[in-house]
């Protein structure tokens, strides 16, 4: 074998496999970024053609995710996905959610504004050519009453208890029984207290229709406490929120002695004043109050009519002879009411019940105005409850007070809440009808009489049923609610 072919084995046999192949390294690596490149183009304008648009693709994020809010907050609320709604109604059900609170505080509002309207429209004699009047009058009878020594002082007590006739007693046979002298009560309220009878032996020993001039004895349960000697008794009882006499404070026995002079309440009142006045063509007279929207009860009748009268015209119904005022003839009840402030005369005549706190006032940020309810003989309030503080004071004349405790309200035959005479009985109690109303039987009572300088506490929710003895002048102011009887008489639907 010659040279030159034994050189070319040996080439042949050293030459590296991709020269065998005919591609240089770098055509290969070029090879492989031009697919890189290709694979990378068309994934790319795949997507493009398959996927929404970016803009497509936020907006149905956001529209999935406030519809996924909404829903979460319509099952929040309604506990169902069946209640899905939209942004827009969710606000739509926020702006009537705005409407109708705005609604209620409106209506709120305007019941207050009726409330005082009403207030005012039941205050007479408020005005200041009336004002200036009262002011002369008061002023010439202080001089002629004057309160600065001990004789005056005596003079005021001498004037009032020559003015009272004699107490009512109480009945000697339930003495035995008594675990208490209604004179000489103890410090606090004594176990059982007040004393309570059926209402059939007291309303059998006295009917309420009888005014005559014979003087029964009574079933008496309240203590009279002395004014001077017994004050914090009486705190202790208004404190433990159960009823109770006390008399002859002087401040009060100020205003006896003045409105039983000659034509003083006539003065004072004004000749041409006219106030509301109650009118029936009974004794009785009912409480009603017309709620505005409220259904009325069928065949149901305002029990009562109002009028306007001076005090002069009043007094000349209420002087009549006896015959004429018997049961079943027309009564008068003569009003004079101060709301709405304290610029009414009432109190200046009446200053102890202005909103300062003291006996009468419980809670003086809470306070009702006065009430003055002036009576003639055999006008009789139906037994009803007040919802809240009481405290009643009489400057003349007398009044029958039968009063229940709140337990017995199932036993006293009410109207029911939604009545225009809610919280009255609707038995006559001077002839009660036991057939339909069996339960009356079964409720307790005790009684007492109110004379000129007396002053009775009424605490909230208890019943009271009043007679007028004869013509007598009654003044009364609220303060405060409390919750001591709240149980029993939420079992009558109150």
């Amino acid at each position: 074998m010659t040279q030159m072919s034994m050189r070319n084995r040996r080439t042949v046999r050293h030459r590296p496999k991709y020269q065998q192949s005919g591609l240089s390294g770098d055509k290969i690596l070029a090879l492989i970024a031009f697919f890189i490149l290709l694979i990378f183009v068309c994934s790319t304008t795949i997507m493009h053609l398959l996927l929404p648009h970016h803009d497509d693709l936020k907006d149905d994020f956001l529209t999935r995710h406030h519809n996924v809010n909404i829903h979460g907050n319509i099952e929040n609320l309604h506990g169902s996905t069946h209640d899905y709604v939209n942004i827009h109604n969710n606000a739509d059900a926020n702006a009537d959610a705005n409407a109708e609170k705005q609604d209620r505080l409106g209506k709120q509002r305007e019941r207050r504004r009726q409330k005082k309207s009403q207030d005012m429209a039941d205050t007479d004699g408020e005005d200041p050519a009336h004002e200036a009047v009262y002011d002369t009058v008061r002023k010439l009878y202080d001089e002629q009453l004057p309160h600065d020594s001990p004789q005056d002082t005596q003079r005021l007590y001498d004037f009032v208890h020559e003015l009272r006739k004699p107490k009512h007693t109480l009945k000697t046979d339930l003495l035995a029984d008594m675990t208490y002298d209604i004179d000489n009560c103890p410090e606090h309220p004594p176990h059982g207290y007040p004393m309570e009878w059926p209402v059939l032996d007291l309303l059998h020993n006295w009917n309420p229709n009888d005014i005559s001039t014979k003087r029964p004895q009574i079933y008496q349960g309240l203590c009279r406490f002395d004014h001077q000697t017994e004050l914090h008794k009486a705190e202790n009882y208004r404190h433990a929120e159960v009823p109770f006499l006390i008399r002859d404070d002087p401040e009060i026995l100020k205003v006896v002695e003045r409105w039983n002079q000659p034509n003083y309440l006539s003065k004072i009142m004004g000749d041409e004043v006219k106030y509301r006045t109650e009118y029936s063509e009974t004794n009785s007279l009912m409480f009603f109050r017309e709620r505005k929207g409220a259904k009325k009860p069928i065949d149901w009748t305002p029990p009562i009519s109002g009028v306007k009268l001076t005090y002069d015209e009043w007094v000349e119904k209420a002087s009549q002879p006896a015959e004429a005022m018997a049961h079943d003839r027309p009564h008068w009840y003569f009003r004079v009411n101060a709301k709405g402030g304290t610029g009414h005369f009432m109190f200046k005549e009446l200053p102890f019940f202005l909103p300062n706190k003291n006996l009468y006032i419980v809670d003086e940020k809470d306070t009702r105005g006065i009430n003055c309810r002036f009576g003639m003989a055999g006008n009789t309030a139906a037994a009803h409850f007040d919802g809240s503080r009481n405290f009643v004071m009489l400057f003349g004349g007398e009044r029958r007070y039968i009063l229940s405790h709140p337990k017995n309200c199932q036993n006293l035959a009410l109207f029911p809440k939604d009545h225009p005479s809610a919280r009255h009985t609707f038995l006559n109690w001077a002839d009660p009808d036991l057939e339909m109303y069996p339960e009356f039987k079964e409720g307790m009572v005790n009684e007492v009489v109110l004379q000129a300088g007396d002053v009775l506490y009424l605490p909230t929710q208890w019943f009271h049923h009043i007679v007028s003895l004869d013509l007598n002048w009654q003044c009364n102011a609220r303060s405060g609610i409390t919750s001591h009887y709240q149980q029993e008489i939420k079992k009558c639907g109150f």
